[in-house]
């Protein structure tokens, strides 16, 4: 997996990834693939499978106008590309990533593997090391600015999980 990070402040989005691949066999690569890009009106972040990031970009993916549409349009997508399947105890199962989905007007929500939407009120991480990166965003919330303290996170995440590394990247969404 990896880290991917997101905070709300002020009518704007910052979120933060690095840059590591893990294999099913446990081997950690450093990969070009940005974990943050935009499609439609979206800045999206993603971890698990680099395919279900990749088959959700704008040039294979038509975001839906309305977010909460969101869960639906990956399903169908992730179908369509080979990413979901139904096995014989008619479980639906796909290769296994988050999503967080920053919109125009600011709003930040987070997609999980069940396919679950929630909205998240000021910040959240995604992926392997998202434990340290929430510890790590709650404690530096009254004293740093948001590209520091995503930075930090980032940078914790790294040394205590295995699938989290660098370089890393953080990107600002602001709102219409």
């Amino acid at each position: 997996m990896s880290t991917v990070m997101a905070i709300v402040e002020d009518g704007k989005i910052w979120m933060g990834a690095d840059s590591y691949a893990t294999t099913s066999d446990g081997e950690r690569r450093r990969i070009v693939c940005n974990k943050i890009f935009t499609n439609g009106p979206y800045m999206i972040g993603y971890i698990g499978s680099v395919r279900t990031g990749q088959v959700v970009r704008p040039n294979q993916f038509e975001a839906p106008e309305n977010v909460m549409d969101f869960p639906d349009a990956l399903m169908e997508q992730f179908k369509e590309k080979g990413c979901l399947a139904v096995n014989a105890d008619d479980q639906t199962s796909f290769l296994l990533s988050n999503f967080l989905i920053a919109t125009p007007d600011g709003r930040l929500f987070e997609i999980l593997v069940d396919f679950q939407i929630n909205e998240v009120a000021d910040f959240t991480a995604i992926g392997s090391g998202s434990p340290y990166a929430l510890g790590s965003l709650h404690t530096t919330r009254k004293w740093a600015s948001p590209e520091r303290r995503i930075m930090s996170a980032l940078k914790v995440a790294g040394v205590y999980d295995t699938s989290t590394g660098p370089p890393y990247t953080i990107e600002e969404f602001l709102e219409d």
